[in-house]
């Protein structure tokens, strides 16, 4: 597995297009930080709370990134027939997409939090929010791999890439607006079951302050989403036939 992973992060390093798309990603976060000129560093960082969501929609472009075009350039089917074990495809396709999330988390808030804590003012509430956004961090983080998990079976089940992102960001995004709609016409079952959707978990996270134990529900409810998504993501390959 070692071997399968060095041998996808270096031929994902090898990829000019991927490198350029992570230098607009990192440009765009700049725009951002520089919109709140002016203004004070804790708005700033309290601001950083309404894009926690914006994690899931990342989930693709990650996977689509670790997959690297295997399915059209026939590389998945050539790994198949050499003997891998589909397991190990499927699984470092995921690890890999997982690592390069976090470097990806890493490099993009490091880049918006240090530039806005260079560029603006300070107060004395600045402990406070950072509090506050080491909070929202350490509950956004197993959301948003529960998420990369989900994306990723749908990339590997659906033959269609553009299929697979709409299905992805269906049952991110919209399923929450499908399941609130039902627990009003319905039944009351569809609204708890809403609650435990990674968007509205992690648009309930930023609302709140320093509720652990709802940081605590969002690690049980991303390890939930991850393994379940894995494990039928992963049953499914096994089964199906690579063209």
């Amino acid at each position: 597995m070692l071997n399968y992973l060095s041998a996808e992060l270096w031929r994902m390093a090898r990829r000019r297009l991927d490198l350029i798309w992570c230098a607009a990603y990192l440009l765009l976060v700049g725009v951002v930080a520089l919109s709140w000129t002016g203004a004070p560093l804790h708005q700033t960082m309290e601001g950083f709370r309404d894009f926690l969501v914006i994690g899931l929609y990342l989930g693709y472009p990650l996977a689509a990134l670790a997959d690297g075009e295997a399915r059209r350039l026939g590389t998945l089917r050539n790994e198949v027939s050499y003997g891998l074990p589909r397991g190990r495809i499927y699984l470092g396709k995921l690890l890999v997409s997982m690592l390069v999330a976090l470097a990806a988390c890493v490099v993009l808030i490091g880049f918006y939090l240090g530039g806005c804590w260079l560029l603006f003012p300070h107060d004395g509430s600045d402990g406070t929010v950072w509090s506050l956004l080491g909070y929202c961090l350490a509950g956004a983080f197993p959301l948003w791999l529960g998420g990369q998990a989900l994306v990723m079976a749908c990339y590997f089940l659906v033959r269609s890439s553009t299929m697979a992102a709409f299905l992805s960001i269906g049952i991110l995004v919209v399923l929450a607006s499908v399941f609130q709609t039902l627990g009003l016409l319905i039944s009351p079952v569809f609204e708890c079951i809403r609650h435990f959707l990674p968007g509205v978990m992690l648009d309930t996270l930023a609302s709140m302050a320093f509720d652990w134990p709802y940081v605590g529900l969002c690690w049980i409810v991303g390890a939930v989403w991850c393994v379940g998504s894995t494990a039928v993501g992963l049953a499914i390959f096994r089964r199906k036939e690579i063209r």
